[in-house]
């Protein structure tokens, strides 16, 4: 009776292992796209409205929830202290890192981001952020192909091992 319910349990415990890695790649997908819709729509906004940064990123930052949108609004405070918006950023990046679910080579797209927004024209802003979409395109590209060859692969393997071990304990 106990070591069937030790299997059970260990079994489930490692089912459970299994997909929360695999549901680790679905965030990062996830939040790479929200981050490449919420970049977009930023780029539109300082392009056509012309409104004071601050403004921008607390009327972006509540148009979706994730952890993009989070660290605009984190930004949009330190804009308000009177931070430079190098600063602002840098600092939200770092405010945010604990609950990022993005890789480091993903958030160094946002930090390149921050060299040039708010110094130039127009056409200045969109060399600044066609390229940073064009990155973010291809991360999501990958974050797809990773979540599916290992998110797969992450969930058998937790119901395999779970299994193994029980018929060991048996």
């Amino acid at each position: 009776m106990f070591k069937t319910a030790a299997c059970i349990f260990i079994f489930l415990g490692c089912t459970f292992m299994g997909f929360s890695k695999a549901f680790s790649y679905r965030a990062r997908r996830e939040e790479l796209e929200n981050t490449l819709e919420l970049v977009r729509i930023l780029n539109l906004e300082i392009s056509y409205r012309k409104d004071s940064l601050k403004k921008t990123f607390e009327r972006v930052s509540g148009m979706k929830k994730s952890w993009f949108a989070e660290m605009l609004k984190s930004c949009g405070k330190y804009l308000e202290e009177g931070r430079s918006i190098e600063n602002a950023w840098e600092c939200a990046l770092k405010d945010n890192s604990d609950t990022c679910p993005l890789l480091e080579r993903d958030v160094e797209i946002l930090k390149d981001i921050s060299m040039g927004i708010g110094r130039s024209d127009t056409g200045g802003q969109k060399k600044i952020f066609e390229p940073a979409m064009e990155r973010l395109l291809s991360n999501i590209a990958e974050a797809r192909q990773e979540e599916s060859r290992s998110g797969k692969m992450y969930k058998g393997m937790g119901a395999a091992c779970g299994i193994v071990i029980s018929i060991v304990i048996i």
